[in-house]
């Protein structure tokens, strides 16, 4: 009887055998076969007429894309309109996550380019008729592709998290990023080694990453009227003019209007502008900005500095 079933068994792996065969080869990948192309797929077997080529206009290289109009808030300080595609992925993506509605991704805030990469970003609800009324939620994992952004102004938002790929805009030396509601910053903030001027105030941040300490060139830090009740131990280390103003009379440091209250270390405690901020709406002139203390806080015991 065993030996009966042989040739039975036998069959059955050859009819599997051959469907497989014939399945493989019936199979077909659809994408670009063109090798010229941008996007030329080596695995596709049909062509699915999604070919993209190099611009023309843009030397044949396919990171650049040229348009031919741009928008009355877009400047190019240098070069011609052909953009760094990755740069322009990421106003795509913040259009998106945000819910905008815009026609072309160079039509959201405002924008400086220079030599076709982005290098100033403006984009917030002030309230005004300049195109920059927009109110951003969310900013996108790619944001870290503007490698080459040197400022950044995200002022009047409902930003409440900045992704872990922020601190990989290295270039970047300004960002304002006050009048938000920041609960927390990411560890590796500190990998911002050029930034030179860091606003922060009037958001919602408990605490400051201990890689702050790390941003060498930094000297303008703004932490006012937020919930901050310590700071990292190495802040004083940090080479910042903790009691002076700037010529147009602004402070390189202000930490006013938090819960500063025990163990703060002398550089910051001490400093003139431990009770300053600047008003809110137009950052004009300084305000008088007590730490929110209990009765017994040596911060709310201070004499009173009248700005």
């Amino acid at each position: 009887m065993i030996i009966k079933k042989y040739p039975s068994i036998l069959l059955f792996l050859l009819i599997i055998v051959s469907c497989e065969r014939d399945s493989e080869e019936s199979i077909d990948i659809q994408g670009c076969t063109v090798e010229t192309a941008c996007n030329y797929d080596s695995s596709a077997t049909i062509d699915d007429g999604s070919c993209v080529f190099a611009d023309q206009y843009c030397n044949g290289d396919c990171d650049y894309t040229h348009f031919e109009s741009l928008p009355s808030s877009l400047t190019i300080l240098s070069g011609d309109s052909c953009l760094y595609n990755p740069d322009i992925s990421v106003l795509d993506s913040i259009i998106g996550l945000n819910g905008l509605e815009y026609d072309s991704p160079l039509e959201v805030g405002t924008q400086t380019w220079y030599n076709g990469r982005l290098r100033i970003f403006v984009a917030g609800n002030y309230g005004n008729s300049s195109g920059v009324n927009d109110t951003i939620y969310f900013l996108p994992d790619n944001i870290g592709d503007w490698t080459e952004l040197v400022s950044l102004y995200l002022e009047w938002n409902r930003i409440l998290t900045l992704p872990e790929s922020f601190s990989d805009m290295t270039s970047l030396i300004n960002l304002y990023i006050n009048n938000n509601v920041l609960s927390s910053l990411p560890d590796n903030l500190g990998s911002l080694e050029n930034l030179y001027f860091l606003d922060l105030g009037y958001n919602e941040l408990p605490l400051v990453p201990e890689s702050i300490c790390n941003l060498g060139n930094l000297t303008y830090l703004w932490l006012f009227n937020n919930n901050l009740e310590s700071v990292p131990e190495c802040m004083c280390e940090m080479d910042l003019d903790w009691n002076n103003n700037d010529l147009g009379g602004y402070p390189y440091f202000a930490i006013g209007a938090n819960m500063l209250c025990d163990n703060v270390d002398s550089c910051v405690a001490e400093s003139e502008h431990f009770e300053l901020s600047l008003d809110q709406f137009y950052y004009s002139f300084p305000v008088y900005s007590p730490q929110v203390c209990d009765s017994t806080s040596t911060a709310l015991n201070k004499n009173p500095i009248l700005y």
